[in-house]
């Protein structure tokens, strides 16, 4: 090869390198304009994270603060909205209080066909011990009827009534207790009782009849008695007597 010639092709070697050169400038130019515009975009992601951080925050307290806000509104209307207290309805509900529970106590329901002959009902309203029963058989409008007949335990007037067999009857609560018999009134007219805790009782009346004549006899005799009173019903009566018995001392 001829001098000229090496020389032309070393010439346009170095022409051809020169373009290689500012090829590779330009890319490591695009590289780190891509590299900022990737910075850019995380930094933008990070602010946008911090956004939706605070903002979930705020909500947060702002659903805190809200409920109490509305219980205690709601809890100051409810108080200026209150009628004001009436004395004769406060008055009223304590009677019917009062009245149930006392009427609670003094019977209680029980179905007409468990009744028994020597039990209690209650007829037109008075206690009785019952002495007759009777059962009607079942028609074809309505349930089978039962009969009663009873006697006032405490007037001894004989009462009868009737009612469905499924019906429920008022029973009374009766309650008996033993008194010693301490004195009679000066009238002959009531019993002066002792419990047997010592307290006294001084308003059962003498029964009538020969039960009281028989009573009072005795008790002038110097016997010493014991009164068995009944309680049923807000009524009280004696309605037996024994003679106590003797200390073997």
């Amino acid at each position: 090869m001829s001098k000229n010639t090496q020389n032309k092709h070393d010439s346009e070697v170095v022409d051809a390198e020169v373009p290689q050169e500012e090829v590779v400038a330009t890319t490591e130019d695009v590289v780190a304009s891509t590299e900022d515009v990737v910075a850019s975009t995380e930094d933008v992601v990070a602010s946008t994270e911090d956004a939706v951080s605070e903002s979930k925050e705020k909500q947060s307290k702002t659903a805190k603060a809200s409920p109490s806000k509305g219980k205690a509104a709601k809890g100051k209307a409810s108080k200026d909205d209150a009628p004001a207290p009436n004395k004769n309805n406060d008055a009223q509900f304590d009677q019917e209080i009062e009245s149930a529970g006392s009427g609670a106590s003094l019977t209680f329901p029980m179905q007409c066909s468990a009744l028994r002959i020597n039990g209690h009902v209650v007829l037109n309203g008075r206690p009785c011990k019952i002495v007759a029963m009777t059962t009607s058989k079942t028609g074809k409008h309505g349930h089978a009827k039962v009969s009663l007949t009873g006697i006032d335990i405490f007037t001894g007037r004989k009462i009868e009534d009737m009612s469905p067999s499924t019906h429920n009857m008022d029973v009374p609560n009766i309650k008996r207790e033993e008194f010693t018999l301490l004195d009679v009134d000066n009238d002959g007219e009531f019993l002066s009782l002792v419990t047997a805790e010592g307290d006294t009782k001084d308003d059962v009346k003498v029964p009538e009849g020969e039960l009281g004549e028989k009573m009072l006899e005795d008790f002038k005799e110097g016997k010493d008695l014991l009164v068995t009173v009944i309680t049923s019903m807000d009524e009280e009566a004696a309605i037996s007597y024994k003679e106590a018995p003797k200390n073997k001392d």
